[in-house]
């Protein structure tokens, strides 16, 4: 019998600063994991102003009121100690890794950067240049190219969905926008502390939640969340890049988030309709009997309340109206009919025992942790989720596939050579023609 997964004991209380603090202890490591997570992320970048929750996280790491950035650097490096940071759509990461025994001698300096970080003029010139020079090799990447011209005609210009960094963007940010933005949004209520490895709980709450409680914050105090979107239009975008031998796709529609009652069953129908490499069915048809493709996915990229649902590939143009027709077949044979109950078995066994690979180790299980407090999910649901897979029933799975997938309202985005793909693409509704340096409208 398959032993049911214990979630390990943590210790979480929240100071009157309104930080949460979660104390996971495992003394079997040698080493410590400290990760801060925010509640905000590129989806709460200003208006016009998009890049510039980026730019602010990573000038928080250049200096603080001690230390300068080299001298952080030189401290970090001498006790082989790394730093981390990322954001994401609706919320960003920032933490250290290192042996326990420095935490006395790191977790100040690290802290200090978070609640009172010096701001350097000249080094927020030097990230800005940067990412300016990042932005420069992006807009030649179809792959880029084709999926911000997918969330661009899904979610428009006033959904933060549909709204990009570029160097428009960046151009109009200045150094007291980003000081600014770090006063009204970095803040501890509703961010999260997860310390976990090699300590002790009490020890730790003796010596460093004093300090912890030095981060005042007086910023927004709500957590806003991107609204979730109807798939309701059909469209075909054509992209054209003239150097381009290979075709990129990217065809979907938008779909409910993580709160989405049905979330589960939705992800073992992606699974078996493109989620799982060769023994999805479109890889299966595509690249194993037709031979036209390396390879094509299906996702769902969701967050709490909106999400997408997208299949991506990339084919020789002359390859572009039988790649196309052949997505159209298999997806709309998906939503009309199901699945058939061996697809969702073999699924279930998937995703169960996927899921025990991402409990294994510390870093995973903080990862989770962070995932469920944004979630706002109890850690029952990880320790009941075998179970939860297991119960959901043939019939529950089609049932939801009826209610979220849609073949007759699916945005197709494609990033080639306008021509030689056109006139295929033309077979599959009005197409609309884009050059790839113009700026993205709607």
């Amino acid at each position: 019998m398959e032993q049911k997964y214990r979630f390990p004991p943590v210790d979480e209380y929240s100071l009157e600063n309104g930080l949460k603090v979660i104390l996971l202890p495992d003394r079997e490591q040698d080493g410590l994991l400290i990760t801060l997570q925010l509640p905000f992320g590129k989806f709460s970048d200003i208006c016009g102003k998009e890049g510039i929750s980026e730019l602010t996280l990573n000038l928080l790491q250049k200096g603080s009121g001690k230390y300068t950035a080299e001298e952080i650097s030189d401290k970090l490096e001498n006790r082989g100690v790394s730093i981390f940071s990322d954001v994401s759509e609706e919320f960003m990461r920032i933490g250290i890794r290192m042996l326990s025994k420095f935490v006395d001698e790191i977790f100040p300096v690290f802290w200090e950067m978070v609640y009172k970080p010096e701001f350097d003029k000249s080094e927020y010139n030097r990230l800005m240049r940067e990412m300016v020079t990042a932005l420069k090799a992006e807009i030649v990447d179809p792959h880029i190219i084709a999926s911000h011209h997918f969330y661009k005609q899904l979610a428009g210009s006033q959904h933060p969905a549909g709204r990009f960094v570029s160097q428009d963007t960046l151009k109009k940010i200045n150094f007291t926008d980003v000081v600014s933005f770090y006063r009204e949004s970095f803040r501890p209520q509703n961010s999260t502390l997860v310390v976990a490895g090699n300590f002790v709980p009490r020890d730790f709450k003796n010596k460093w939640n004093k300090l912890l409680l030095e981060w005042k914050g007086n910023g927004r105090s709500q957590v806003c969340y991107a609204s979730s979107i109807e798939p309701d239009r059909k469209a075909i975008r054509l992209i054209d890049k003239p150097d381009l031998t290979q075709t990129t796709i990217i065809a979907g529609h938008p779909v409910l988030g993580e709160v989405n009652p049905l979330r589960n069953q939705i992800i073992l129908a992606n699974y078996i309709l493109g989620g799982g490499n060769f023994s999805s069915r479109l890889m299966a048809k595509i690249r194993s009997v037709c031979g036209k493709t390396y390879g094509v996915n299906s996702q769902i990229i969701s967050e709490r309340e909106f999400g997408v649902f997208r299949i991506a590939t990339s084919t020789q143009n002359n390859h572009v109206g039988e790649v196309m027709a052949i997505i159209m077949e298999v997806f709309q044979e998906f939503c009309e009919h199901g699945i058939e109950e061996e697809e969702l078995e073999k699924a279930k066994k998937f995703i169960t025992g996927n899921m025990a690979f991402q409990l294994e180790g510390i870093s995973n299980l903080v990862e989770k942790i962070l995932w469920l407090q944004y979630l706002e999910r109890p850690y029952s649901y990880l320790e009941n989720f075998n179970e939860l897979i297991s119960e959901i029933s043939l019939d529950s799975v089609n049932s939801a596939i009826k209610k979220t997938f849609f073949y007759e309202k699916l945005t197709v985005v494609t990033v080639g050579k306008r021509v030689e793909i056109e006139e295929d693409l033309k077979k599959f509704g009005t197409v609309k023609n884009y050059f790839y340096r113009n700026k993205i409208k709607d």
